[in-house]
C-alpha cells in the first residue's frame, strides 16, 4: 500500500467503505431471496398469473422508485467527485519548474538514469555518533566543525579531477582550495580510528547517477521523463512507477512526460518499470532516497 498521506490511500478507503456497505446489502437480499423463494418453499398454486412484459398496476410504488434511483445516484456522484479531485491533484495540477525540485529521468533498455536541474546535498552520519559534523562549502573553501566536541578528524574530499585530504584538530578546521561547484563534490570524514563518521555528497546541476536518485523531503518533486536509444537497444515504452506514493506515468519514445508528487517522510524507496520493455524488464529497478529537510521535520 502507498504511504498513508497519499491521495489514493484516502480514495481507496472511501471506495472500500461504500463497496462493503453496498455489497453487504446486495448479498444479504440475494441470500434471503435464494433461500426464501427456492423450489418447494412456496405453493405455486397461490402465485399470481403474471403476463410477460406486463407490470401489475397495483404493485406501483412511486416513492420506492424515486428512492432506489436517487440514493444510488447520490452515492455515485459522491464517488465521482472523490475520483475527480484525486485525478486533478495528481495529474491535473502540475507545479511549475520554479515551484518544484525538477529531476530528469532517462529510461533505456534496461536502466534508469537521473540528472539534477538544481544542486542537492546528501549527508549521512554514522549511527550513534555523539557529536554533530557540520560541513560548509564555497568555491574557495571546505570548512568542517564538530560543534563543541574536541575531536581530531581526517577529511578526504574529491571534486573531479581534484582531490585532497586534511586534518581537523579540536573539532574544527578548513582547507582553502578551488572547488568546482559544477561537478560532484564528495567528502568523507573519519575519526582517529579510521572509522567513517560522516559522508557528504553535493550533486551539481547536470550531474546524477544511474539507479539512484535523491530528492528533498516536503517539497514538490517533478520528474521530466524521456525514453532514449542506447547502442543497439531501441527507445521503447516504459512506465515510471513509485509504489510508495501510488503514482505511475508512461514514458513514451520521442515524447517528454511528467510525474509529480510531494514526499513527506524521509527514507529509501523503490522505483520500478511497470510496462513490459523487453527481456530484462524485471531487472529495471532503481532506488529513490528522500533526504531529510526542515520542510518535513528533519534536519537540514
Amino acid at each position: 500500500m502507498p504511504a498513508e498521506y497519499t491521495t489514493f490511500v484516502k480514495l481507496y478507503d472511501q471506495f472500500m467503505f461504500w463497496s462493503v456497505i453496498v455489497g453487504a446489502i446486495v448479498f444479504a437480499w440475494m441470500l434471503y431471496a435464494v433461500l426464501r423463494f427456492r423450489k418447494g418453499m412456496v405453493d405455486e398454486s397461490t402465485l399470481e398469473k403474471l403476463e410477460p412484459g406486463v407490470f401489475p398496476k397495483e404493485r406501483e410504488n412511486f416513492k420506492l422508485e424515486v428512492a432506489w434511483f436517487v440514493i444510488p445516484a447520490i452515492l455515485i456522484a459522491y464517488l465521482c467527485i472523490l475520483s475527480w479531485n484525486s485525478l486533478y491533484e495528481d495529474w491535473g495540477n502540475s507545479p511549475s519548474d520554479e515551484e518544484a525540485f525538477v529531476v530528469e529521468a532517462i529510461a533505456t533498455q534496461w536502466n534508469w538514469e537521473f540528472k539534477y536541474t538544481e544542486p542537492i546535498i546528501v549527508e549521512e552520519s554514522s549511527e550513534g555518533l555523539l557529536y554533530p559534523v557540520n560541513i560548509g562549502v564555497s568555491e574557495g573553501r571546505i570548512a568542517i566543525s564538530a560543534g563543541s566536541a574536541q575531536v581530531n578528524l581526517t577529511v578526504k574530499w574529491s571534486n573531479e579531477p581534484a582531490y585532497g585530504e586534511f586534518n581537523i584538530t579540536d573539532g574544527e578546521g578548513h582547507i582553502d582550495t578551488i572547488i568546482d561547484l559544477q561537478e560532484i563534490l564528495e567528502i568523507t570524514v573519519k575519526d582517529e580510528d579510521g572509522n567513517v563518521v560522516h559522508e557528504y555528497t553535493r550533486y551539481a546541476v547536470g550531474t546524477g547517477e544511474s539507479g539512484h536518485v535523491y530528492v528533498p523531503c516536503g517539497k514538490q518533486i517533478k520528474f521530466k521523463m524521456t525514453s532514449e536509444r542506447v547502442g543497439d537497444a531501441d527507445a521503447v515504452l516504459h512506465s515510471f512507477f513509485l509504489p510508495e506514493w501510488g503514482v505511475k506515468e508512461d514514458i513514451v519514445p520521442n515524447l517528454e512526460t511528467m510525474l509529480y508528487f510531494t514526499p513527506q517522510e524521509s527514507g529509501t524507496y523503490d522505483v520500478v518499470c511497470a510496462e513490459y520493455c523487453g527481456m530484462k524488464h524485471a531487472y529495471m529497478t532503481a532506488n529513490i532516497t528522500v533526504v531529510p529537510s526542515s520542510l518535513c521535520g528533519g534536519e537540514v
